[in-house]
């Protein structure tokens, strides 16, 4: 009896010991049911709702500008005319100007994407005349004047500025009408800008009718030809720069868009483009855009061409 009292005890002791080291702190004024202890189970990890968990920034997207949608593509072709007026006398000599190239034409490479939002699209090529001895002239390549034409039909104040304010003239039964202009180098064109020398200029002229002078431009079928004397030499009161260049694109273009000609609306009131203000600005100011900058379209009584 006294051995198998021994063991019992030994058997205890070991099983206090145990309950011994499970035993959890207890925190001051909490109270603990020590006769039947509970094994705690690791507190889980706190979920996160998915809305509550931190999102990646994204950056804003940039504002995309309005992707032109042209509805239509301008195929057309015009009467022959010409700037002509104010000069009788023999064509001038002796400025230096080159009087006569090969007759035949370069295209400038490449085109431009879609320029404005206009529903009626313009397609246009630049052509330079081949075979002109420049001498001190500024050299004109191909991609030099279709830098200048695009400029010009891309202006803040130029043809397509027609998409935000419709162009409505009455004389030319024109109403709501806006376009849209993408320079092209292949055949599919809708109007050809050819810079050709004054001899060319008045052969070419000439066969449909045009008298040019050996100073102005003209225009027929798909094509508008920029007299290279003009384009060099300007007038004595308007000087061959980027205004000058602009005027002449402007006003040619809006001949092919349908437009004949206009009068000065009134003394000191800026030209329509469509006036003939290389000949005269019968009181009118000097103006090379077909807009002015709050969208105004520039108008003025019609007159023929």
């Amino acid at each position: 009896m006294l051995r198998l009292g021994v063991v019992v005890m030994t058997v205890c002791g070991l099983a206090a010991c145990a309950h011994a080291g499970n035993e959890r702190p207890v925190a001051a004024g909490a109270t603990s049911n020590v006769d039947t202890p509970t094994a705690v189970a690791p507190a889980p990890s706190p979920v996160v709702p998915s809305s509550a968990a931190p999102s990646k920034s994204v950056k804003a997207s940039p504002t995309k500008k309005p992707t032109p949608h042209p509805s239509t593509t301008l195929k057309k072709t015009v009467a022959a005319g010409g700037d002509t007026g104010g000069l009788k006398s023999p064509p001038p000599t002796g400025d230096g100007v080159p009087q006569l190239g090969s007759g035949t034409f370069t295209v400038a490479s490449g085109g431009t994407d879609i320029v404005g939002t206009g529903s009626t699209l313009v397609k246009y090529r630049v052509e330079v005349e081949n075979g002109i001895v420049w001498g001190s002239n500024p050299v004109w390549t191909p991609a030099h004047v279709a830098d200048v034409v695009d400029t010009a039909i891309a202006g803040p104040r130029g043809w397509t500025m027609s998409a935000a304010h419709p162009v409505t003239y009455g004389p030319e039964k024109l109403t709501n009408m806006s376009w849209s202009f993408q320079r092209v180098s292949g055949d599919d064109y809708s109007v050809r800008l050819r810079l050709a020398t004054p001899g060319t200029v008045d052969k070419l002229c000439g066969q449909v009718g045009v008298t040019t002078q050996g100073v102005y431009s003209c225009r027929y079928g798909q094509t508008i030809l920029l007299n290279l004397r003009r384009w060099l030499k300007g007038i004595p009161q308007f000087p061959a720069d980027t205004t000058f260049h602009d005027n002449t694109i402007n006003h040619e273009m809006g001949h092919f868009l349908g437009f004949a000609h206009m009068k000065c609306p009134g003394a000191g009131q800026p030209a329509p483009i469509m006036q003939t203000q290389t000949i005269a600005l019968n009181g009118c100011t000097l103006n090379s855009f077909p807009f002015l900058a709050d969208g105004t379209f520039v108008s003025g009584p019609w007159a023929p061409s």
